[in-house]
């Protein structure tokens, strides 16, 4: 199934100079990360989240690549619906004051979002991604079909 996705990642220690592939490199900070992705290709979300719960890829794809080895996974949201919510989910996050961007087009080189990427320095309360969804959908101009959650926690310590 295909949809929309959000990871939770925590970032332990600082890095400096950071490549992230064209984008160039960059200082991250500890604390959260927040990146929502999509995937309709083949595969769809699992496919996708199974992708993203490897923490070094030989060859990057996607930015959050370059920081997933540093990364520990917390969560993964998983919303299986045929409604590209992306863009939506990105704006209703970036709503929160704790709420940052912390690399300009980090993961929205095909958006207009500033950035699919978000930080905060404390582990978001489930209520802001809750409210950001819920927010987002109530934006969403198409119809919403049938819409399912899927919210995994992870110890990405063993992996």
């Amino acid at each position: 199934m295909k949809g929309t996705y959000l990871l939770v990642l925590r970032l332990d220690t600082d890095l400096h100079d950071l490549p992230i592939g064209r984008l160039g490199s960059f200082h991250f900070v500890r604390g959260y990360y927040l990146y929502v992705g999509s995937a309709f290709g083949a595969g769809g979300l699992a496919a996708r989240l199974a992708y993203h719960r490897q923490r070094v890829k030989v060859h990057p794809h996607w930015h959050i690549d370059y920081v997933r080895p540093y990364a520990e996974m917390i969560e993964t949201w998983a919303v299986y619906c045929a409604v590209r919510l992306e863009q939506l989910w990105v704006e209703s996050l970036s709503a929160f004051p704790e709420v940052t961007f912390p690399v300009r087009k980090f993961g929205a080189s095909d958006s207009t979002c500033y950035s699919h990427l978000l930080y905060t320095s404390q582990r978001p309360d489930t209520d802001v991604p809750t409210a950001a969804l819920l927010d987002c959908l109530a934006m969403c101009k198409a119809p919403l079909p049938d819409l399912t959650l899927d919210i995994c926690t992870y110890d990405d310590s063993k992996q």
